[in-house]
């Protein structure tokens, strides 16, 4: 991101600690973080370096061209960042306003940023066709169309439907999470990528442990902060394995639970165990288990084992006791486990484990890495733009809610459309027997 790249390049010149940390929430609720900015403070941080002469004089010199993809998204704050870098350069902005979800969460208005675009000395405006990569036959994306107008006795409709294109499947009890495996299994029967949303991150990280327990591998999109303190968690277990000072083990714990279960404003109670393992008997035990598991893993002379090293760690997480957020651990551990092997070519570098581990836990928070890593992606609605499966099932909860909209469900409406068109081939809807207002009309359509 262009923020961490301009605080990284010249913020250890203006007071900024280098390597600069970056701070998760959830590290913030659990508190004893060390020196770092959290994500909401990196924009007015470069914004601050910016303004100085030298590093203005810098960016102007270095970029002609600055491209902005989904800039009809940027909040104040982060339109005035993107007029700083280079005010002199030219700049693509793309954008879709059929895409804005975030309107309600950022406090913007698409319109209201384009319109002030056009505003811009030379700015010209190009209208691209509808036409879409995902789909050429426009058979999804004009269903989507009529469904965010809440068009839903349009003929796009009806067609899709009847190609077997757009579905429903219902679920009467449970959580529709036998309904989505099963649907899953014959996409990747069939050879199709597969990208499931649900409404919530904690429908998310309880949809993934029924899959996990299935059999069924896959990754986790969007839940960066989980993942990024997962790898500063392990982190933490190596030190602890090598006996290293000040390893920071039960915080490191609690932080990852923190961001894993993600409710609201205070601690959850699973963390704060981890902090004070001594009000869970059981807890405690297992954590003792654990620290016995990883001393064992490390030889004379400070010379861990790789192999059993990782495994401790890949199974820590269980081993003491935690269900949710399984999936986002094991994947963490994958990362851990090769950066010990590469540490390990030889005398063990221990400082060379840290910095890779720290180095790729920042680039999860500040979202850098975002590559598909598994034929099956699970996330959150919200972060579906961007996103792309050959067959995509989105699982809603009964009654959800989707914020204080009502009908014509104008910010909500493009969540159907962006929903509808991350398919490339099939998009399923698992639903139960309550449906929001937002889905229920297009339900009913497809039924």
């Amino acid at each position: 991101m262009a923020d961490m790249r301009i605080i990284n390049s010249f913020g250890p010149h203006h007071g900024y600690p280098q390597p600069l940390a970056v701070l998760s929430e959830a590290q913030r609720l659990v508190g004893g973080a060390g020196p770092g900015l959290t994500y909401s403070q990196l924009v007015p941080a470069a914004m601050e370096l910016l303004a100085l002469e030298k590093v203005r004089n810098h960016y102007s010199k270095r970029y002609g061209l600055i491209i902005c993809d989904e800039f009809q998204d940027t909040d104040d704050q982060e339109w005035q960042f993107l007029q700083q870098i280079a005010p002199a350069a030219r700049r693509i902005l793309l954008g879709d306003t059929k895409q804005c979800i975030y309107a309600g969460f950022k406090h913007i208005n698409a319109e209201t940023r384009i319109a002030e675009t056009m505003q811009m000395p030379g700015a010209v405006r190009i209208t691209l066709p509808p036409l879409s990569y995902r789909d050429p036959s426009g058979t999804l994306p004009a269903a989507a169309e009529a469904a965010m107008r809440r068009d839903f006795t349009h003929d796009a409709i009806r067609t899709a439907a009847s190609a077997g294109r757009i579905s429903v499947t219902d679920y009467a009890s449970g959580y529709g999470h036998a309904e989505v495996i099963d649907l899953a299994r014959r996409a990747r029967k069939a050879g199709d990528t597969v990208s499931i949303f649900t409404h919530t991150n904690v429908a998310t990280s309880s949809l993934s442990d029924a899959l996990l327990a299935d059999g069924l591998v896959h990754e986790q999109v969007g839940l960066t902060e989980a993942h990024g303190e997962a790898l500063a968690a392990q982190l933490s277990l190596v030190k602890y394995a090598l006996d290293l000072p000040d390893p920071g083990v039960l915080r490191g714990l609690a932080v990852y639970v923190q961001a894993t279960e993600r409710k609201g404003n205070r601690v959850v109670p699973l963390a704060q165990q981890m902090l004070n393992p001594a009000t869970n008997l059981p807890l405690r035990n297992a954590l003792q288990r654990l620290a016995r598991d990883l001393r064992a893993s490390v030889g004379e002379g400070g010379q861990p084992d790789i192999a059993r090293l990782s495994e401790v760690i890949t199974s820590a997480y269980s081993t003491v006791g935690a269900a949710r957020g399984q999936e986002t651990w094991i994947q963490a551990a994958r990362q851990t486990s090769i950066a010990l092997r590469h540490a390990g070519q030889g005398s063990f570098d221990a400082a060379a484990v840290g910095q890779e581990l720290l180095r790729v836990r920042d680039e999860a928070l500040v979202g850098t890495w975002t590559a598909r890593r598994a034929p099956i992606q699970v996330m959150n609605l919200h972060q579906t733009k961007g996103r792309e499966a050959d067959t995509t099932i989105l699982l809603l909860g009964s009654n959800e809610f989707h914020g204080s909209e009502g009908e014509p469900y104008p910010t909500g409406s493009r969540l159907l459309y962006v929903v509808m068109t991350r398919a490339r081939q099939k998009a399923h809807l698992v639903v139960p027997n309550l449906v929001h207002g937002l889905w229920q009309p297009l339900v009913a359509a497809l039924r």
